[in-house]
């Protein structure tokens, strides 16, 4: 799906080094005008993939869904870009359904007010044609 960091990929410590990786890689594209938004797309697409693979309980096997939800959902309310654009790239249901991954990194105060303004821009979002 990368071939553009396989670098990066082969040198990854694993899945969860590989996330971490991904997620600064979302932050480079959010750096590009226009908003590199194949790129933003790949990784997303990649996240949703990772997320609904099969944790295992073999720990000689990488759980990939956890590597994703730790080291990825859990730091996309840390960029003030990533959060206020993540409403044209998760449904309202996958965002409720994260809501502890969300709160990882936030208080009370701070996740109301990040799912707040995420609920209202999707509302807009699809409320608007193309959107």
């Amino acid at each position: 799906m990368f071939p553009e960091l396989l670098s990066t990929i082969e040198e990854s410590n694993g899945p969860g080094a590989l996330w971490i990786e991904l997620y600064y890689e979302l932050v480079k594209a959010y750096d590009d005008q226009p908003l590199n938004d194949i790129g933003i797309r790949k990784i997303y697409d990649y996240a949703d993939w990772c997320l609904v693979q099969p944790q295992s309980d073999d720990m000689d096997l990488y759980d990939v869904s956890s590597s994703a939800a730790v080291g990825f959902v859990e730091n996309l309310p840390l960029d003030k870009r990533i959060s206020a654009d993540l409403h044209r790239w998760m449904s309202a249901e996958t965002f409720l359904g994260y809501e502890n991954l969300f709160r990882y990194h936030l208080s009370e105060d701070e996740f109301k007010r990040f799912s707040a303004e995420f609920l209202r821009r999707r509302k807009l979002f699809i409320e608007t044609p193309g959107g």
